[in-house]
């Protein structure tokens, strides 16, 4: 299962989730969007249907998108979404959750983490920037050794991509191609919608 807020989806969203599903032997994947993320809630995301719109478009062939977090609606925690998730699955079914090493540096601020880490052990995807070394050491710090010699199980050797929903939203607030970060067809999408760029004219890309 693989959640995020998807404003907009990347490239990396696209490209590295099924080769993780792969890499776990996994039998589906699940991209779940967020209605509002919590550690978000000060910059609320655009609306649901223009993020769910754009990630229908770089869904890999064989991934199911499940809208549950923006049908529940309000601010999505992970622990209420894979709990429901666990009532509907087998219970000898595993489950895994997919996260960025962004995630997993500040995972312990996370609702109810340590039940999060029993029902669905994260699967963590590399990206440039964090160093893994230095994250498992402060999550050691902060959490104990044990916790951090789990999640040194749980990391996975995934190619580095590096593409950022933040860093799209900036290029296109102004006014900047942000094609590095985003597929062409997220990019179109998004002129077309006039999404990001409310104090600028729609972009000419």
């Amino acid at each position: 299962m693989f959640g995020g807020t998807f404003d907009p989806p990347t490239r990396a969203h696209a490209v590295l989730p099924p080769l993780a599903a792969q890499a776990l032997g996994a039998s589906r994947l699940l991209y779940v969007p967020a209605s509002v993320s919590p550690h978000k809630a000060a910059t609320p995301p655009a609306d649901p249907k223009h993020r769910l719109a754009m990630l229908r478009l770089v869904l890999p062939e064989g991934a199911e998108i499940d809208t549950r977090e923006f049908d529940r609606g309000g601010t999505s925690f992970m622990i209420d979404t894979l709990a429901s998730l666990r009532a509907e699955i087998n219970p000898d079914v595993p489950l895994r959750l997919l996260i960025g090493i962004d995630q997993m540096e500040a995972f312990d601020r996370w609702h109810r983490w340590r039940e999060i880490l029993d029902l669905a052990p994260p699967a963590v995807m590399v990206r440039p920037g964090p160093d893994v070394q230095t994250t498992l050491s402060e999550i050691a710090d902060r959490c104990g050794p044990d916790v951090a010699s789990r999640w040194c199980d749980w990391i996975l050797d995934l190619p580095l991509l590096d593409a950022s929903s933040t860093r799209a939203r900036a290029d296109l607030g102004g006014g900047s191609n942000p094609e590095s970060d985003v597929s062409p067809e997220v990019v179109a999408y998004i002129q077309a919608n006039h999404l990001y760029q409310r104090q600028y004219p729609p972009l000419r890309l």
